[in-house]
């Protein structure tokens, strides 16, 4: 039986030496921090279910916002540049991944030279091909490479989840921007009642004052006239609002400026009465900015242990198997043409004048950057929650006082003019009325559209807007 030679029970020690030190593996384990959360919201109640558990085709329920919801999704720039930074990401990973398994290179090679004079041998000339199979691998001895994958991972999730975020931010503004068109569309339908009505009184009146009863003066005439050209100045500020509203949801859509079609009215569009905002721990599951906050912060922290690991010595295995030559038709010919070599290589650094404790500080500080990042995240994730809870909740009473408000100025509308008719009040007190009026209509429209948005806005505060496959988790074990 063949005893092993010193070469091989040496490398056969190596070998085991570094399959002791593979599991070490430098730098802060991640664990999530500590932020305090609160336990209830402070205009709504805590619940086991959430809105975001509605699908966006149940909450918004007009077909033509459908429509228009899946042309954005299909179209718009900003969603297709953050699918692409995605993408970009998501190679990187594979690129880092590479960096853990043997690298194999195929090299072929001729060389023809000429030795030297040198007594007692003569000088000689001669060919030689050579053939090789190269492997080339580095011994993840400090967890380095490993803590490189682990960033990349995270910085792969980081930009899936902000791709996630612009999606529900790009159908939410969708719909806020719809409801608006809707809005102001309702206004001016308001408004061109209101002149249609306003140009009837002024038609009146001027009869009246070319009978020459004295029952009506040129005052009233003059200001008949301007309660007119106060409802045409509003159509017109009107129309132009509708047209850039338009323009702002052409571009949404990943259009050029155009017409928008229209569905149902602003006061057929759906809104629950119950809307409720789930557990206040779950913003951190459900909001995609806050999960790729947390990923930054991940990544952050195993820069930390690659940093670490640079300033320790790096072990690598090169080898080499093939055929060498003189002759090129002996190459796959002769057997004594084999060849082969081993190098195993250990560097360390020596002198680097600070630089490798620089990038370790460096990395650190990253960290606490990103975990600062990361608390101001979640900070403002509960601030956009409260903030829509708080405006359903004084909308909505909001709303019910318009509309009172509303009532009551149709109702003194109707009493100034058979007041006026049967001649016991003046005209002004019908412009007076006619005023009021229009504005309670107006405002009545404009708090019914806030309270839309702000559901709008507390879907996505909550993290809604996408599909329920893409509310999941990634774990530790997925790979892009």
């Amino acid at each position: 039986m063949r005893q092993p030679s010193k070469r091989t029970g040496w490398l056969a020690g190596m070998a085991l030496a570094t399959a002791l030190l593979a599991g070490c593996t430098l730098g802060p384990n991640y664990q999530r921090p500590d932020l305090n959360l609160p336990t209830a919201w402070r205009f709504g109640d805590a619940t086991t279910n959430s809105l975001a558990d509605v699908a966006c085709g149940a909450l918004y329920r007009d077909p033509v916002l459908h429509e228009l919801i899946a042309t954005a999704l299909s179209n718009n720039p900003d969603l297709r540049v953050a699918q692409a930074r995605m993408e970009q990401a998501a190679a990187a990973l594979r690129i880092q991944r590479a960096d853990h398994w043997p690298g194999i290179q195929g090299s072929a090679a001729y060389t023809r030279a000429r030795q030297g004079h040198l007594p007692p041998l003569p000088g000689a000339e001669g060919d030689q091909f050579d053939v090789f199979g190269v492997l080339s691998y580095e011994l993840d001895v400090w967890g380095r490479i490993r803590r490189l994958n682990e960033a990349a991972r995270a910085q792969y999730l980081a930009t899936e989840e902000a791709r996630r975020t612009v999606q529900i931010g790009l159908v939410a503004g969708v719909a806020s921007t719809y409801f608006n068109l809707r809005s102001l569309d309702h206004q001016l339908d308001i408004a061109r009642e209101t002149l249609a009505s306003r140009q009837g009184s002024l038609d009146l009146t001027r009869i009246k004052f070319a009978d020459g009863a004295g029952i009506v003066s040129e005052l009233d005439v003059v200001q008949a006239q301007t309660q007119v050209t106060s409802a045409e100045s509003a159509i017109a500020s009107l129309q132009r609002r509708i047209a850039m509203t338009e323009h702002a949801l052409s571009l949404l859509l990943g259009g050029y400026p155009g017409d928008i079609p229209r569905g149902l009215s602003l006061a057929e569009q759906w809104q629950p009465e119950d809307l409720p905002a789930g557990l206040p721990a779950d913003v951190l599951l459900r909001r995609p900015d806050v999960r790729a906050a947390e990923q930054s912060l991940i990544a952050a922290n195993a820069n930390i242990g690659a940093a670490r690991a640079a300033c320790f010595p790096a072990i690598s295995l090169t080898g080499a198997h093939g055929l060498q030559s003189a002759e090129l038709d002996d190459l796959l010919t002769t057997s004594i043409s084999k060849a082969w070599n081993f190098q195993p290589q250990i560097t360390a650094p020596i002198f680097n004048a600070g630089k490798l404790r620089a990038n370790v500080r460096r990395a650190q500080a990253q960290q606490r950057e990103a975990l600062a990042t990361y608390e101001k995240t979640v900070q403002t994730a509960f601030r956009d929650v409260a903030d829509a809870l708080a405006g359903i909740r004084f909308l909505r009473e909001q709303l019910a006082a318009d509309e009172t408000t509303l009532r009551a100025e149709n109702r003194r509308l109707e009493l100034a003019e058979d007041r006026y008719e049967g001649g016991v009040a003046s005209y002004s007190d019908v412009l007076d009325a006619q005023r009021y009026q229009f504005s309670a209509q107006l405002n009545a429209v404009q708090t019914r559209n806030e309270l839309l948005n702000a559901t709008v806005q507390l879907y996505k505060a909550l993290g809604g807007g996408l599909a329920p496959a893409e509310t999941e988790i990634p774990t530790s074990g997925e790979t892009p």
